[in-house]
This record gives C-alpha cells, structure tokens and sequence, in this order.
C-alpha cells in the first residue's frame, strides 16, 4: 500500500502539469487571436435593413400574442399535476417577459436604425408589405 500512494501522487502531478501545460498553450493561441466581439452592425447589409427590422417587430407581436396562451398552459398543467412542465412553462415566460430579453431586441433594432438610418417600420406597414408579396 506504502508503495501505491507515491505512484499516483506522481500521477496526479504529471495530470496536473499536463493540464496547466495544455491550458497555457491555449492562452497562448487564444492571445494570439483577434477578439471576436458582437460585430454584427460592422458587416450588416443595410440594403437588408427594412427586412431585418420587420421581422423584429413580428416576433415582438407573435411574442405578445402567445403569452396568454402559455400562461393558460401553465396553469393548465399546474391543475393537472405536471409539476415538471408547469415549471418549464414558468421559466419560458419569465424569459418572455424579461426586461434583458426586449432590450436585446431594442438594441438591436436600435443599432440598425443608426447604422442604416432606417426607420422601424410600423405595424400597420409590415403587415401591408407581406400581403403585397404574397399576393
């Protein structure tokens, strides 16, 4: 048993050692390399911007629209003893509902306006533009 421990303090060690070594080496790559940020509004196509920014606003609006239809799921699942899915429900419309997420959006929204100079469009513009391309 004496002669055990030493062997796998060593082993332990050089595993150690390895890892230290192999993690260095990525900070050494990983220095090298540029660093790769939210560029999105650097290489975005502004010919794509009216696009980008009505397709925003639909998903604010299917987003708004399903809530109550999650909530009632939420509930409808509590009542029935689905404590597991009643919780998954809860967690998705937290996430709905949170104010990082519709700022993620406004930011977005936000930095193409600036970039394009674009204006959002409104809902009554967005929905008269889709029925024209899907006539």
């Amino acid at each position: 048993m004496r002669t055990v421990t030493p062997v796998v303090k060593r082993l332990a060690v050089g595993v150690v050692a390895l890892g230290a070594l192999s993690l260095g080496w990525t900070g050494l790559a990983g220095a090298a390399a540029p660093a790769k940020g939210p560029v999105v509004t650097s290489t975005f196509n502004c010919a794509r911007a009216p696009k980008v920014l009505s397709r925003i606003e639909k998903g604010e609006a299917r987003i708004a629209a399903g809530l109550p239809r999650l909530t009632a799921a939420e509930a409808k699942a509590e009542k029935a003893g689905h404590a597991k899915r009643a919780a998954r429900l809860e967690k998705r419309i937290a996430h709905f509902k949170s104010a990082g997420f519709a700022a993620r959006l406004h930011k977005a929204t936000a930095a193409i306006e600036a970039k394009c100079h674009v204006p959002a469009p409104t809902a009554t513009s967005a929905s008269g533009t889709s029925a024209t391309t899907k006539s």
